[in-house]
């Protein structure tokens, strides 16, 4: 994890990772895992990816 190891994390007031710095994290370990846990990674960002779109309001123009 040599690309990540210099990146400070940010938390939330609920000690979670800001949404930011969990894709951050989940993209470093993707690519440098096994092939099997790449696909379980990438489910976990699709979903991450989907709660985002719930959560985010919509601002009308």
């Amino acid at each position: 994890m040599s690309s990540f190891s210099l990146q400070a994390l940010h938390w939330t007031t609920d000690g979670e990772l800001i949404p930011c710095d969990r894709l951050v994290l989940l993209n470093t370990l993707i690519r440098e895992s096994l092939p099997d846990v790449q696909l379980e990674l990438i489910r976990v960002v699709e979903e991450l990816a989907l709660a985002e779109r719930r959560v985010t309001p919509q601002v009308n123009s």
